[in-house]
């Protein structure tokens, strides 16, 4: 059970819980000879409670803070101070006016592009100062870098750092988190600065995408996928992302260290590259404009807004002039496109079979039968068109919740368009049949 929040912990006022994990608690504290807020982390009461243990989890924390001693860089949080023999022992560190970057792992809480590798830039540099003090960090994942208000990043939490530079007595086995993991780490071999690496790619897959590259059902499924299956492209969950971003990351996450960067160094150059080619990226109101659109149209009438925000970095968007054919009839297809403005007209053999205005998808066929990838019908735009061109493998790639919304507004929209067809042929046969008795 948590305990009760404490008013005080040694000189230091608490103010409030930051967050807590396996380990400890971090509060807001108050520095009041400075007059400075600091961030305080305190360990459970309850690891102490064997004297075994209690030594060993002492212990740790002392490692940690003789690591965290050591740092010294504008992008890991510095710690301040050290109090191993209280009851429980506690660190303080700087407290940064901001939110980890969990917070931002979402597909309706994700940064701008510039913004993501602008923060992979300034990790890597955090880490390369790391590895030349002889540490390898083990345990890089969103919760553990802190993005500041003004936009500082910070990496928190050496608490199980690798020193290659000592014989003293190393946590062993897994350490660190499955999803993160490298697969020299989940095979429990010695690590380089390539594992953190490799970590930091999974960070930037899932500031990308609002998805983690390796996650299986179980810690155990997660494990042998990432040393055994290649993740899908980021480009395919965010269509917008350029090819030279999907290059990269892949890179990050080679099965093999030696097919990484080969330093931190090559990181960051690659990533200053990639910034300078950035086109000039498009407004936070244009997204939240095109989202407000997509929330309006009924065939959207069930997703919730997560899967909302995950689509529309899934598909591309096109506007496109009257007379323009989006699909032709016999051609193999691999999308289908949701209608957001004008009118199309759907033509088999010559003839006009209907003409679909706003709010619905066309093209859907070859998704919902992969055997049989041709399309069965020409749409073309009867007016000017606004278009969201969705991949039938990114939306395979994407999130069960998204998928599962889609298969019901298929299912909804093709039995509608059923029961459409049913009364028109049976208004037919009524007009049609001759009178009785004649």
């Amino acid at each position: 059970m948590a305990s009760a929040q404490p008013a005080s912990i040694g000189k230091y006022r608490i103010e409030r819980e930051l967050g807590r994990g396996a380990s400890g608690v971090v509060y807001l504290g108050l520095d009041g000879l400075r007059g400075r807020k600091v961030a305080v982390k305190q360990m459970h009461a309850h690891l102490l409670a064997d004297p075994l243990l209690a030594a060993r989890h002492r212990r740790q924390l002392r490692q940690e803070a003789a690591l965290a001693a050591q740092l010294r860089h504008p992008n890991i949080v510095r710690l301040l101070d050290a109090d191993e023999g209280a009851q429980p022992p506690y660190l303080v560190f700087e407290y940064l006016d901001g939110d980890p970057l969990s917070q931002h792992a979402s597909a309706d809480t994700l940064l701008p592009l510039a913004q993501v590798l602008d923060i992979a830039f300034k990790c890597g540099h955090a880490l390369e100062y790391a590895e030349r003090q002889g540490l390898v960090h083990r345990d890089i994942k969103p919760a553990n870098i802190l993005l500041a208000s003004d936009g500082d990043v910070k990496l928190v939490d050496f608490g199980a750092a690798l020193c290659t530079r000592s014989e003293a007595t190393q946590l062993a086995g897994l350490v660190g988190s499955p999803s993160y993991m490298s697969p020299e780490q989940v095979r429990e071999e010695a690590l380089t600065h390539h594992s953190d690496m490799f970590s930091l790619g999974v960070v930037l897959y899932e500031l990308l995408t609002g998805r983690r590259p390796f996650d299986g059902e179980t810690d155990f499924a997660t494990l042998y996928r990432i040393g055994h299956e290649e993740p899908t492209a980021p480009g395919l969950l965010r269509a917008s992302l350029p090819p030279e971003v999907d290059a990269f990351v892949l890179r990050a996450l080679a099965k093999a260290p030696q097919e990484r960067f080969a330093r931190w160094a090559d990181w960051t150059e690659a990533l200053q590259a990639l910034s300078r080619a950035l086109p000039r990226q498009k407004s936070q109101d244009t997204e939240t404009e095109r989202f407000t659109r997509l929330r309006g149209l009924p065939f959207f009438s069930d997703f919730h807004d997560v899967a909302l925000w995950e689509l529309m970095r899934l598909g591309n968007w096109h506007r496109v002039p009257r007379g323009t054919a989006l699909m032709r009839e016999g051609a193999p297809g691999d999308s289908f496109c949701i209608l957001i403005e004008g009118r199309v007209g759907i033509y088999r053999q010559g003839w006009q079979l209907c003409t679909l205005d706003a709010g619905v998808t066309f093209g859907e066929m070859t998704y919902l039968r992969p055997e049989s990838p041709v399309r069965t019908a020409t749409a073309v735009a009867d007016s000017e068109v606004l278009v969201l061109k969705v991949r039938n493998p990114a939306l395979r790639g994407a999130s069960e919740a998204l998928q599962s919304c889609f298969d019901k507004a298929f299912i909804k929209l093709l039995v509608g368009r059923l029961v459409a067809t049913n009364e028109q042929v049976a208004e037919w046969d009524w007009v049609s049949a001759p009178p009785e008795n004649s």
